[in-house]
């Protein structure tokens, strides 16, 4: 049965309906305006219901209504183009972004966020995840987008070290300054949680399209032709991803960048959204987002269809076979499945492989039309002029009205099935202490508070004024009453 209950639902499966009947394709040109602003909150709500649900194992009637309703194209389309509003229109606002003016802005970048979380929920739902059909070619070179991210990711964040006597370094930083850091985190948590979505495609990868097993085994250096779905033209494409699915994952699992070590030399590991300190004896087990890599590569090693249609090199060969001394019997022991990959590994270590094994040669194929269609023909300077103009000039009483939807968008009785204990806002340790003004976030201590001060101060001063409006108003209505 489905709850309604107010404490433990965020949205009803009715609401939820609703909701979901309303999501479209937003252009770009509309990125951050009412209309977007409507359907963020929207995506939003549906996002907090799709994590409560999996948390008290309900039935997960918002997979089954994005189906039902044939949304998931919309999500993945609004992802696209929060992705391309974050490379092409942000760089060239963010230098006039202030306190004042942030907080939108940072909803705009956040939006990507949400929508991948929310897609790693549905895709694990093999309907939903076959349902997507042709489209789905978007989101797995949106996937090999956050791969090569990550096989390219320098960790330069010593913040969890710096001394409390550098709180003067924190806050002679610019809000430009800062949101810029806020990217880069978000950048590397949205490219982690795309391993899970690239997973659930490789599950059912004999399900989607013959496009998708195509294109994440297309082999480096290959010059294709693609065809796009209206036949209306052919246009030569150079596949521009470094590499094919197969050894783009080897790569991540040589170069680990879920662990990093402090230049106080504390190891920490990235669990769950945060990373979090861990023992040297800790570094050898295995994480969640170490396990997703080694069963995406399960899923295109060991799958019939996909070792029949993979083109070995010799390149290629040396790659993926560095990964044998990391299959040791503790790894095998915790994921028995991978006792087969190290079967294949074996056989691949005595296959002869010919010099022309690849030809040069055409292949033609489907290309993603989405991101093609919100990027093309437009002009990143007008769209990021009428940003500054509209959204960055927004008046006082908007961004007031934006602070009340947000206060009202979050119930924290919601979040109560997701959450064990309070954990540092800063560092994600047990924290047992919280911010006197908005009584929102946690610490651990008072070191890890002044270190958050100067992203949590904007929104604490908010949630503090909206808390202050709505104790009048509590206060004025008793006051009218006992009149």
């Amino acid at each position: 049965m489905i709850s309604d209950n107010q404490f433990t639902n965020a949205l009803t499966a009715n609401e939820a309906e609703v909701y979901i009947q309303e999501l479209k394709k937003i252009p770009i040109e509309e990125y951050g305006y009412d209309k977007w602003m409507k359907q963020h909150e929207f995506i939003e709500k549906l996002n907090i219901q799709a994590h409560l649900n999996v948390a008290q194992q309900s039935e997960e009637f918002i997979s089954e209504l994005l189906v039902t309703y044939d949304k998931i194209e919309a999500l993945i389309y609004d992802l696209l183009v929060s992705e391309t509003w974050r490379r092409k229109v942000f760089p060239l606002i963010k230098s006039k972004i202030t306190q004042g003016n942030s907080l939108r802005v940072y909803l705009m970048l956040y939006h990507e966020v949400t929508i991948v979380n929310l897609l790693e929920l549905v895709l694990y739902n093999k309907n939903a995840c076959t349902s997507v059909d042709e489209k789905m070619l978007d989101l797995v070179d949106y996937c090999a987008r956050k791969v090569t991210f990550l096989n390219t990711w320098e960790d330069d964040d010593d913040e969890d070290d710096e001394s409390i006597n550098d709180i003067n370094k924190f806050m002679e930083r610019s809000e430009a300054e800062q949101m810029e850091k806020t990217v880069k985190k978000q950048n590397y948590a949205i490219s982690i949680n795309a391993l899970s979505i690239l997973r659930y495609m490789t599950d059912y990868i004999t399900d989607l399209p013959l496009s998708v097993m195509t294109r994440l085994l297309n082999t480096k250096g290959n010059y294709t032709i693609f065809l796009n779905n209206k036949i209306k033209y052919i246009k030569c494409y150079y596949f521009l991803i470094n590499s094919d699915m197969i050894t783009a994952l080897s790569y991540l699992i040589e170069s680990v960048p879920w662990v990093r070590r402090t230049p106080s030399n504390k190891i920490l590991r990235w669990e769950g959204s945060n990373w979090k300190e861990i023992s040297k004896n800790d570094i050898s087990k295995l994480c969640q987002v170490e396990a997703q890599i080694w069963i995406a590569l399960y899923n295109l090693m060991v799958e019939p269809e996909c070792r029949r249609k993979y083109a070995y090199t010799n390149h290629t060969r040396e790659v993926i076979l560095r990964l044998r001394p990391y299959l040791t019997s503790q790894l095998i022991d915790e994921l028995p499945i991978l006792t087969d990959l190290k079967r294949v590994l074996d056989e691949l270590s005595i296959l002869n492989i010919p010099d022309n094994s690849v030809q040069a040669g055409l292949l033609v194929e489907q290309i993603p039309e989405m991101l093609e269609e919100i990027k093309n023909g437009k002009d990143w300077k007008k769209i990021a002029k009428k940003c500054k103009k509209e959204i960055l000039n927004d008046s006082q009483t908007n961004r007031m009205e934006l602070a009340k939807k947000l206060a009202g968008m979050y119930n924290i009785d919601q979040f109560d099935p997701l959450i064990e204990t309070p954990k540092c806002a800063k560092c994600g340790k047990p924290a047992d202490k919280r911010c006197s003004k908005c009584k929102n976030e946690w610490y651990c201590s008072r070191e890890c508070q002044v270190r958050s001060w100067p992203a949590h101060k904007k929104i604490c001063s908010l949630v503090t004024s909206i808390n202050d409006d709505k104790l009048k108003q509590e206060n004025k209505s008793k006051i009218t009453v006992l009149n």
